[in-house]
């Protein structure tokens, strides 16, 4: 008995070692009946794979037959070689499977879906309840309804808002503010989504959408509630309820100035700004336009706009968000880190006075939208062979952003429906001319994913584009996975093809460039892995220093891949605490808010 199962061990190695150097990715979940239809053969090295196949996983029948397209290696990445397949002819409801034959035998891929509103109906309501389980309740949010401001005894009701990320029980408007050009909008963020969405499902026909709709406008308002909690009395808003750290008690976390995880180590006495005012000043507390004030604005202005409201009234929104405006107009500047407006200010003010215009139709704040979107415009730059890129600075440094990289788009394209028909025109040809950069950069390198790509530039001042955030910005020692910019990048597309209606060819390239985003965090990256947890296959476990203190939610998305460990030219994704032996499992495996954020209005901008 022994020697017989030896013998079949022995018989299953080559197939198991066959398995792990090639394979079919693709979406897990699946694709639109009508849409564009791409999966990949990931193998370590170069080899005749001449066709593939479309089989109907419940008859096992040939339902498309297609050529393997060979488009070789990526940059370093690994020893990888990759093939295209496309079929997007098929236009037949079902479940499939994609096979091809190689010389080391026949491949698989899962099993995916083609039909209609295929990603909507599979993730949205479980994105919707990953934003419910981040709530923060119990003891967290019994001592944050006392909560103070660090080294001070004023107290202050911060209870609400949702955790951060999988491993930080903070609450954070933005963080990395001690950077120029690197804040993420968070809770922020996460609100404003939440109604953008809510007015996006509410357009489209039929009933499917309603449940969810009830549930979103749900947690759109717990989210207003919370940013009015966050409001500092004559000012704009708290931006960080710090988390405790492990092993620490729920009362042991307070408002503080930069509000960082436990994983960015940074001295107390070390607060974001050169100007270096006394520790606890209240700029040091409160946040400006673009450490999360304008995204705050905006989701308070859309909440006053409702019949329904959560802990306060609509005008009580509406009052907030009017407040931190005009507070936030006349004294940002000073709130900086470094006493300088950049791109960030721009799109986050733009979209707080767009919001505001449209809750009230008051002409001073179309009056600062419009000049914020002008600014914007203004910012197009080109330097050496990348032309139309968004200039960050006063001068040409190029704006590049770990998880906002779409906003400068999406706010534009929010205030275009209120702009005089000069300024739409403007702002029309400035989102074609940087969707080109963005498709000119994307296909700058073999890039058979279609991942998105930026012009970056590190401490130095070094140029260069990239598949992926670099290890070496102002944000260091700060970086990880991408998923909630390639949703950001997503929404952009999807939002700016509404605007080329007239021109069939230029909206489908923005629809499948926006496509070739989602189908990454779904499962068509070289790794095979769905990044949403609870869906697809492969879902990334967070090992936190090799145990698993933390632990994935249902619905929500990890950070992502990113460029290589230890060479930039690289990738990697997931590598664990025994073969780093560091504390860098969250750069890929940890899920964040902004991820979700911009997965959901991704989805629902179709």
């Amino acid at each position: 008995m022994k020697t017989i199962k030896l013998v079949i061990i022995l018989l299953s190695l080559p197939l198991l070692l066959f398995a792990q150097s090639v394979k079919i990715v693709t979406n897990h979940v699946g694709y639109e009946v009508d849409g564009p239809k791409k999966a990949i053969i990931v193998a370590d090295n170069k080899l005749d794979i001449p066709s593939f196949t479309l089989i109907d996983s419940k008859t096992n029948k040939v339902s498309y037959t297609g050529k393997a397209v060979f488009s070789g290696p990526v940059d370093k990445w690994k020893k990888f070689q990759f093939w295209i397949l496309d079929f997007s002819p098929v236009v037949t409801n079902g479940n499939f499977k994609l096979q091809a034959a190689t010389p080391q035998g026949i491949v698989s891929s899962y099993s995916f879906v083609i039909g209609k509103n295929v990603l909507e109906q599979a993730t949205l309501s479980d994105v919707i309840y990953y934003f419910k389980g981040q709530r923060s309740s119990g003891l967290l949010d019994k001592a944050d309804r006392h909560s103070h401001l660090q080294g001070k005894t004023d107290t202050i009701d911060a209870h609400g808002g949702w955790y951060d990320a999988t491993g930080d029980y903070g609450k954070h408007l933005s963080h990395l503010s001690f950077s120029s050009y690197f804040n993420p909008q968070q809770i922020s963020l996460t609100a404003y989504s939440l109604f953008k969405t809510y007015e996006l499902l509410s357009k489209k026909p039929g009933t499917d959408y309603r449940q969810f709709n009830r549930r979103i406008l749900d947690e759109a308002m717990y989210g207003a509630d919370y940013l009015c909690r966050m409001q500092a009395k004559g000012g704009a808003f708290y931006r960080s309820v710090g988390a405790p750290g492990p092993g620490k008690l729920p009362q042991d976390r307070a408002i503080g100035p930069e509000g960082k995880s436990y994983r960015i180590k940074v001295s107390k006495n070390d607060d974001s700004f050169k100007t270096k005012p006394a520790e606890h000043d209240w700029r040091s507390y409160q946040c400006s336009f673009r450490s999360g004030g304008g995204m705050s604005i905006a989701a308070l202005a859309m909440a006053s706009t409702y019949t329904v409201s959560g802990d306060y009234s609509n005008a009580d929104y509406l009052k907030a968000a009017e407040n931190a405006f005009d507070f936030l107009d006349k004294n940002n500047v000073s709130m900086t880190n470094d006493g300088k407006e950049n791109i960030l200010d721009d799109y986050c003010a733009l979209t707080a006075a767009t919001e505001l215009y449209k809750a009230t139709k008051n002409e001073k704040y179309k009056a600062v939208a419009e000049k914020r979107a002008l600014s914007l415009i203004g910012r197009l730059t080109t330097w050496k062979k990348y032309k139309d890129y968004w200039r960050a600075d006063d001068k040409d440094r190029p704006f590049f952003h770990p998880s906002d990289a779409g906003l400068p788009v999406v706010s534009l394209v929010y205030y275009y429906p209120y702009a005089s028909a000069n300024t739409q025109s403007q702002i029309k040809a400035a989102i074609r001319r940087s969707m080109d950069y963005e498709f000119a950069i994307t296909a700058e390198v073999n890039n058979p994913f279609g991942y998105s790509r930026q012009l970056t530039q590190d401490t130095l001042g070094n140029r260069k584009s990239a598949f992926f955030f670099p290890h070496g910005s102002d944000a260091s020692p700060w970086w990880q996975g991408e998923n909630a910019r390639l949703g950001s990048e997503a929404t952009a597309a999807r939002l700016a093809a509404g605007l080329f209606t007239d021109d069939k060819a230029y909206h489908d390239k923005l629809e499948n460039f926006a496509l070739d985003q989602l189908n990454w965090i779904l499962g068509l990256n070289p790794f095979d892995s769905c990044m949403l947890e609870g869906i697809g296959h492969n879902n990334p476990e967070y090992g936190f220093f090799g145990t698993f203190e933390y632990t994935n939610a249902p619905g929500g998305i990890v950070n992502g891949v990113t460029s290589g460990f230890e060479n930039e030219d690289d990738i990697d994704f997931n590598l664990p605490y025994s073969q780093t032996g560091k504390d860098a499992d969250w750069r890929w495996a940890e899920q964040w808010l902004p991820h979700a954020a911009w997965y959901m209005l991704a989805v629902a901008s179709r």
